[in-house]
């Protein structure tokens, strides 16, 4: 299954995910999150919000929070289908404008 296809099914399921972020300059590990919303950027990128649970980290930010990441950059995804349905994390909006080019949410 491709990249897209399995965080529209962890979305879809409500599943947290783990995976690794491979793009220069942000730290190398398994990060863990609950995938929120895939969207099209104003610059056209597939990007999708996570809300951060754990793993590694690139940044001073403390951990849960939102994290925007560029699909193709991500890899080895592994939807955890034995823990439970994630709920919506807070400040999540289904209807922000953000979202005028959801392709899952």
């Amino acid at each position: 299954m491709d990249t897209f296809k399995i965080l529209k099914t962890a979305i879809e399921m409500r599943k947290p995910i783990s995976y690794k972020y491979n793009k220069e300059g942000r730290a190398i590990g398994i990060r863990y999150g609950n995938p929120h919303a895939i969207f099209l950027s104003s610059a056209d990128n597939v990007n999708i919000d996570i809300w951060k649970t754990g793993g590694v980290k690139s940044d001073d930010k403390p951990i849960p929070d939102w994290k925007v990441y560029t699909i193709k950059h991500m890899d080895e995804i592994t939807i955890l289908e034995d823990q439970p349905d994630f709920p919506i994390a807070d400040g999540y909006k289904p209807n922000s404008p953000k979202y005028a080019r959801a392709l899952a949410k």
